[in-house]
């Protein structure tokens, strides 16, 4: 029992890391653009990229937390409930993650405006 209690964990988190890598975007130049984007953002359509990448991480983020939260409830009760405490921190704090993206993208869709408005009220 113990046994099959191990190999069921080694699965589960074998399933959760192939399909976390499937939605975390794993190339380096996909996080360098982000970050050139943020040191050099200048009009109105480079501060709306920059909220879609916020956007895009507070999905991933959420998925994050619903993930956690299912485990947090499949390791109640058993041999291993001290992992659900694991767990539900994990979704709490992914949850939180989610929310400081949104935040982010409203910042930068609030610029965006303001540039738009900047642009049109100069003499063309």
């Amino acid at each position: 029992m113990k046994k099959s209690m191990l190999i069921l964990a080694a699965l589960a988190l074998t399933l959760l890391a192939f399909s976390l890598n499937r939605e975390i975007p794993t190339s380096a130049q996909e996080e360098v653009d982000i970050t050139v984007l943020i040191e050099t953002a200048d009009t109105p359509e480079d501060h709306l990229k920059i909220a879609e990448y916020y956007e895009e991480q507070a999905v991933m983020m959420e998925k994050k937390a619903t993930l956690h939260a299912s485990m947090a409830k499949a390791y109640q009760g058993g041999k291993m409930a001290g992992m659900s405490t694991h767990c539900k921190n994990l979704a709490k704090e992914s949850e939180a993650s989610a929310e400081q993206y949104r935040t982010m993208a409203a910042e930068h869709k609030k610029m965006a405006q303001q540039k738009q408005g900047q642009d049109s009220q100069q003499p063309q």
